[in-house]
C-alpha cells in the first residue's frame, strides 16, 4: 500500500482511531456479525479483549478495529487499485462534450480552492 492508495480511501473512515465492529460495519456496507466473523477468520485485523475474565472462562469478546484495520480490509477487497479509478475516470471524461468539462472544471477549481483554505 503506497499514501496514494490510502488517500483514496482514506475519506471513507472517520477520522477517529478506534472502531467498534457495528461502527465498521456501517463504513463497509456490511452487518457488523460479518465484521466480527471476519475479525475471527483474520480478514480483518484488530483486538479482541475479554476483560478481567480468568484465562477459560471468558463469555464475551470485545472486539477493536484501528482505522488502519478498515483502511487495508477496503484496499485488500477492492477490485481495482487507485490508479485503475484515475484511468477510468480520464477514459469517461475524454468522451464528455466541452461545455460539461467546462462546468467540471469550475467544480474541480472550487474545491481545490475550498481545500487550499485548510
Amino acid at each position: 500500500m503506497n499514501v496514494n492508495d490510502n488517500n483514496h480511501f482514506g475519506f471513507m473512515v472517520p477520522h477517529q482511531n478506534w472502531f467498534s465492529p457495528k461502527e465498521m460495519a456501517s463504513i463497509i456496507g456490511k452487518t457488523d456479525q460479518y465484521v466480527r466473523d471476519a475479525f475471527d477468520n483474520q480478514k480483518i485485523l484488530g483486538h479482541v479483549a475479554n476483560g478481567r475474565t480468568p484465562k477459560g472462562m471468558e463469555k464475551r469478546k470485545s472486539y477493536r478495529i484501528h482505522r488502519d484495520g478498515i483502511l487495508l480490509y477496503l484496499l485488500e477487497t477492492a477490485n481495482y487499485s487507485p490508479a485503475d479509478f484515475l484511468d477510468r475516470v480520464t477514459d469517461l471524461l475524454s468522451h464528455r462534450p466541452r461545455s460539461q468539462l467546462e462546468e467540471l472544471r469550475d467544480y474541480v477549481d472550487n474545491l481545490i480552492r475550498r481545500k487550499s483554505a485548510f
